[in-house]
């Protein structure tokens, strides 16, 4: 539906350029300003329904620079710790 409604504000465009006179100009431009209200009002809802799926499909946030080091460094005190013991132990 949108597609349709796209085409004709760019025929009611197009006729609004191709206009001789001062009154069929004028004329024109009326009809495409309610063709491109009607464009704007059938393509609000798809509008918000691409959002809600936008925010549904969002990537999760990396971890922090900082989150990275401590996840870094508790890791490399864990292998120092288990390194350390001897064998057997």
């Amino acid at each position: 539906m949108i597609g349709v409604r796209l085409a004709e504000v760019e025929a009611l465009y197009a006729a609004a350029l191709s206009a001789t006179t001062q009154a069929e100009e004028r004329a024109r431009l009326a009809e495409l300003a309610r063709a491109a209200a009607r464009l704007a009002m059938s393509a609000a809802p798809s509008t918000r329904e691409r959002s809600k799926i936008m925010e549904t499909c969002r990537v999760p946030a990396r971890k922090t620079r900082l989150r990275r080091r401590i996840a870094h460094a508790q890791h490399a005190a864990d292998w120092i710790v288990g390194h350390s013991r001897p064998p057997g132990a």
